[in-house]
């Protein structure tokens, strides 16, 4: 399978690119093509230490979707408009999968196009830590915004929203992680699923339609306030029952 990331060059990116490079094609998307090409390089020669003899390759945002049969979104939410716009020729038809997040640090935006509730980090002195919260898009979440711009045919899910980069890019690492689904297809998310379980230690689980991706998504800041204010790194997500 041949895997486009958008916004490969990335820290969340080169996770995906290092962990899928060992079994699929994988192309690194950028703005720029030669920082796409040196990262592919990169990736290629750590997976050679690893003894892997990866596919990795690097190009400009258009032309590594146009190739791709899956298109990895990993990019900002303010650079969705800006970067689907550029790669929707090479969409038609595809799957795109989202792990955009909308959040901001210390200001929260609960209600759609509300007014942002910002709260001074440093007004006590009991108080002195950042925080993160979900901001929610107009459209509901960072999913349901990007649905609507994408061409006809293509078939959208979203995931991976809650998996720590550091660790998905660290192949010393054991990962042991569930990984939240959404989507409107079934045929696109069992895909998906497919691809979460390239990943050792990494366990799909459908969570819904892509309407319950701000479920997924608001998670995201959850953890890194864990993280901060308790003295944890790179914390993720697992169910038990």
């Amino acid at each position: 399978m041949k895997i486009a990331i958008i916004g490969g060059t990335g820290s969340i990116g080169k996770g995906f690119a290092l962990r899928w490079g060992q079994e699929h094609q994988v192309i690194v998307g950028s703005r720029e093509q030669e920082k796409a090409r040196t990262k592919a390089a990169e990736y290629n020669a750590i997976l050679k230490e690893y003894g892997y003899k990866a596919d990795i390759t690097g190009d400009v945002n258009a032309k590594a979707a146009s190739e791709a049969d899956v298109v990895l979104l990993a990019i900002r939410y303010g650079q969705i408009a800006s970067t689907i716009e550029q790669i929707k020729p090479g969409l038609a038809g595809k799957i795109v999968i989202s792990v955009v997040v909308p959040m901001e640090k210390d200001r929260c935006i609960i209600v759609p196009d509300g007014v942002p509730l910002e709260i001074s980090t440093n007004s006590r002195e009991d108080y002195k830590a950042d925080y993160f919260c979900y901001v929610t898009p107009p459209a509901g979440s960072a999913a349901q915004e990007i649905a609507p711009l994408l061409p006809e045919g293509t078939e959208l899910v979203s995931a991976f929203h809650n998996v720590p980069a550091a660790k998905l890019a660290n192949l010393d690492i054991e990962l042991n992680y569930d990984v939240g689904v959404c989507g409107n297809s079934m045929h696109s998310k069992n895909i998906v699923f497919g691809l979460v379980k390239a990943i050792p230690g990494m366990r799909p689980l459908d969570i819904g339609p892509i309407e319950t991706s701000s479920m997924v998504e608001s998670i995201t800041p959850l953890l890194v306030n864990v993280a901060i204010r308790n003295h944890m790194k790179d914390v993720g997500i697992k169910f038990v029952d």
